[in-house]
């Protein structure tokens, strides 16, 4: 069950919900930087992002979700040429988007992207 693997954090829940926006625009494997712009471009949709939405605190969120959790880190080359760590979703990105539905600080976005 998607619930199992959707991280308990509600700013981790939107940085998970960033990547799964950016997987379903086919954009994986997803860097730091775009997840960081996507973020930005949707505070307004969330309750857990009062205080801005940072490069490295962006990074700590994926970093946290990656082994056991719902994402991948993987090797990819950023749009400059650079070795950098992409990440890409294990579960189906709709799954994720549909199981942030109802949540009360992410489901305003969530349900944006249902529709």
């Amino acid at each position: 069950m998607i619930e199992e693997t959707l991280p308990e954090r509600p700013f981790q829940r939107f940085v998970l919900l960033a990547v799964a926006d950016l997987t379903l625009d086919d954009r994986e494997p997803v860097h730091s930087f775009v997840v960081r712009e996507r973020c930005t471009a949707r505070t307004t949709d969330v309750t857990c992002a009062e205080g801005g939405v940072e490069r490295a605190v962006i990074l700590r969120a994926l970093e946290s979700m990656t082994g056991d959790g719902p994402l991948t880190e993987v090797e990819a080359t950023s749009p400059v040429g650079k070795g950098r760590p992409g990440y890409e979703l294990d579960p189906d990105p709709t799954a994720v988007v549909d199981g942030l539905v109802h949540d009360s600080t992410v489901g305003d976005y969530a349900t944006s992207l249902r529709d």
